[in-house]
């Protein structure tokens, strides 16, 4: 069963926080970057706030809120989800006179971004398209790792199960992460952490885009060598099971 506070936390947290790693893929999104500065701010009734700077040559997600041109303001967890289905948008409390802005260059990078992260079969016969999508699905799985198992019923108890530590989760070529575990909760950083006790690592973002996808089987992945396992593999054990969770937020 999919929580709607969850899938709140996954969409705000995990997918909308990939859109500042676009401009590495896309040429329409660096033309967006270029623009002028505007911060986002987004508020959450019972969940939280998070902000989305957007010019002066980059894309930058924050956590929390802060100094910002534009709120958006949802009621609840819902209201958030409604937004990222299509189906329902937010109520704006600041940047009226922004609406422009936020029905042009922020849509068209939310769109961008939904063509990167759903693919179809003829887009994936493109290699770039192919790099693009691993790359920003890597990231995405790796953040909505935290925020499933710090949220949904089965991700909690996976999550509480696990040791202290850092599981570096890497492609060769491509993004590096590190997901950390400290009193049974968990979060997740970009690069390596001093905590790292585990790593998995993939042969390349090729293979970490087939296990995303669903072409790849994990076993299969290690059977082949794509994917090396290290440290205190109980960490990864754990990890895998809430990973295996992800899905049902990200469909």
């Amino acid at each position: 069963m999919i929580d709607q506070t969850t899938l709140a936390r996954v969409n705000l947290n995990a997918v909308l926080r990939a859109v500042e790693e676009l401009p590495a893929y896309d040429e329409k999104t660096r033309e967006i970057a270029e623009g002028k500065r505007e911060t986002v701010q987004f508020i959450v009734g019972g969940m939280g706030k998070a902000r989305l700077t957007v010019g002066g040559g980059k894309i930058e997600f924050l956590s929390g809120g802060g100094p910002s041109s534009i709120i958006l303001w949802f009621p609840k967890p819902e209201s958030l989800n409604a937004m990222f289905a299509g189906t329902g948008g937010p109520i704006p409390l600041k940047g009226f006179t922004k609406i422009g802005w936020l029905k042009g260059p922020f849509t068209q990078l939310t769109e961008r971004l939904s063509y990167y992260l759903k693919p179809t079969e003829k887009l994936l016969a493109d290699r770039a398209y192919r790099k693009a999508n691993s790359a920003l699905s890597l990231h995405v799985a790796a953040y909505a790792i935290a925020e499933v198992g710090n949220y949904d019923p089965d991700g909690k108890l996976n999550a509480a199960r696990m040791a202290d530590g850092g599981i570096f989760v890497a492609a060769r070529g491509g993004p590096e992460l590190t997901v950390i575990a400290k009193g049974k909760i968990l979060s997740t950083v970009k690069g390596s952490d001093p905590s790292v006790r585990a790593r998995m690592v993939f042969s390349d973002l090729e293979a970490a885009g087939a296990l995303l996808r669903g072409e790849l089987s994990a076993y299969a992945a290690i059977g082949a060598g794509k994917i090396s396992l290290g440290g205190y593999t109980p960490l990864i054990d754990h990890m895998n099971k809430v990973l295996g969770l992800v899905p049902r937020y990200l469909s």
